[in-house]
């Protein structure tokens, strides 16, 4: 195949885009409608030479063009919108080709090593979108086998998630013929089943489940299940270890999803969820919700689109059996005011510009609906949750709401660890929301505590110097001018 050829008076050939897996990828032109296309040519010659006998090569060869002619045959019948559609099948001299629905767009691979810790909601709506194109293989009898996130590519153009590359796909039909990939072990490293390690023939759908938590576990945590060690590479670790379990790299994460993706990772197939629906009813209970706010920093292409800007709720998968909830493991926790920690971190980033600009308002008040639920989910002393406190006790100080504002600035100063310039700010404004109550003694105690500690670090934080400085004013209005003078000085100049 060469750059400008033509196949079948249709499709212009344009430029090379991957050698691999039976065959090479090329981009072309189909010059009925000028879309873009992807055509997949199969390269006998790469595969049948080297130190094999004459019979060999032809045995290789005649496997290498079933498999190819299968993969073809699987397209054809796979009518989902997560995975691209076969558009025209061909032969080039005596090599086979197929024509495929182009995706611009970019893989899963390249996202994660981008985006580490990957956004939650995004994790999630991909999450979703591959598990349903795989119900819909499944419900056609199909396992891919070599599900991973280079098979994986978010599009640009609508941030719609497609499932690639069934070229070692296994039909789960009892008649259909089986072919041994040349004696390889079908499917990629780091994200092969136990039974598929051990060159198990006759397999399940279950050994999708088993790749779908790796990638799963990989999108929550930004870690591999496994990798390899100087003493137990990754495929041993695979057939005998447990993986580790999710909250133990982020306590944020839900416990639901913790529990799926273990149950995913089982050794034992029969371990595993029965059926993707299962996997499905626990992940769509946390998908975005129309009208939530876009990842942030902003993702581009964006997986969230499609669920934050619909206006419809998702709708069920319409191939996938029905599944009842009580054939589910567990109850699903419905996702309430749950955030990912980069989403939970732009909140309180939101509500401190809110403050510097506005005064306290809306996204002030959502982020005080939100702490409660944060320190369920990730401990009261956990720095970002310390922080929120923090910023909704400010919001509470300017709003006139001291009492509430004080009992906010204690908490932080009893969860907080005493050398956090987060706790000085907390000492701080108690000291400050004492004045109202007429306790200017205990306000200017606790003030002075405050600059002692802080003149003592270096280099001095210039935000709390500034604040002690504005609560001096207050209490040299107060009567305590003499006290606070000569403390101020010690304060480096602002």
């Amino acid at each position: 195949m060469e750059a400008g050829g033509v196949l079948d008076d249709r499709y212009r050939v344009e430029e090379a885009l991957d050698q691999g897996g039976m065959g090479s990828i090329w981009t072309a032109t189909d010059l009925e409608s000028g879309q873009l296309v992807v055509v997949k040519v199969l390269r006998l010659d790469a595969y049948t030479q080297g130190r094999f006998s004459p019979a060999e090569r032809a045995r290789r060869r005649v496997e290498l063009l079933k498999r190819f002619e299968r993969e073809g045959a699987i397209l054809e019948e796979l009518k989902h919108p997560g995975i691209p559609r076969l558009l025209h099948r061909g032969y080039l001299s005596e090599e086979p080709y197929l024509v495929i629905e182009y995706v611009d767009g970019v893989s899963l691979r390249e996202f994660l090593d981008l985006r580490r810790p990957f956004p939650f909601d995004a994790a999630i709506s991909i999450a979703v979108q591959v598990a349903e194109a795989l119900g819909h293989a499944h419900a056609n009898g199909v396992v891919h086998r070599d599900l991973k996130p280079g098979n994986v590519v978010t599009a640009f153009r609508d941030g719609a998630v497609k499932l690639l590359d069934f070229g070692i796909a296994y039909l789960t039909d009892p008649d259909a013929t089986r072919y041994t990939a040349l004696g390889a072990t079908p499917g990629s490293a780091g994200y092969m089943s136990p039974e598929q390690l051990r060159g198990q023939q006759d397999i399940s759908a279950s050994v999708d489940f088993y790749a779908f938590g790796c990638v799963l576990f990989e999108l929550l945590t930004g870690e591999k299940p496994f990798e390899d060690k100087p003493d137990r590479n990754k495929d041993t670790q695979h057939l005998e270890d447990l993986p580790p379990r999710l909250r133990t790299i982020n306590i944020g994460i839900p416990e639901e999803l913790d529990d799926l993706t273990w149950d995913l990772l089982a050794k034992t197939p029969a371990d595993r969820p029965e059926a993707i629906e299962v996997v499905l009813d626990v992940l769509r209970a946390f998908l975005p919700r129309s009208g939530d706010p876009a990842p942030d920093p902003e993702l581009k292409p964006d997986p969230t689109a499609r669920y934050r800007l619909r206006e419809n709720p998702v709708a069920r998968n319409a191939d996938a059996p029905p599944t009842s909830r009580a054939a589910s493991r567990r109850p699903v926790r419905r996702r309430g005011g749950w955030l990912g920690r980069n989403q939970f971190v732009g909140r309180i980033a939101q509500a401190r510009a809110e403050l510097l600009t506005d005064g306290p308002d809306d996204r002030c008040e959502e982020l005080l609906d939100l702490l409660t639920k944060a320190v369920s989910d990730w401990g009261a002393r956990e720095p970002i949750v310390l922080e929120a406190r923090l910023v909704c006790a400010d919001a509470a100080r300017l709003d006139g709401r001291m009492r509430e504002a004080k009992s906010q600035y204690e908490q932080v100063v009893e969860d907080g660890d005493p050398s956090d310039p987060l706790v000085l700010e907390a000492c701080l404004g108690v000291a400050e929301c004492r004045m109202p109550e007429g306790d200017f003694a205990g306000a200017f105690s606790g003030w002075r505590a405050v600059v002692h500690r802080l003149v003592a670090v270096t280099p001095t934080s210039g935000q709390l110097a500034s604040r002690c400085r504005e609560v001096a004013l207050e209490l040299a209005e107060s009567g305590y001018e003499a006290e606070v003078s000569g403390l101020l000085a010690r304060l480096s100049a602002p």
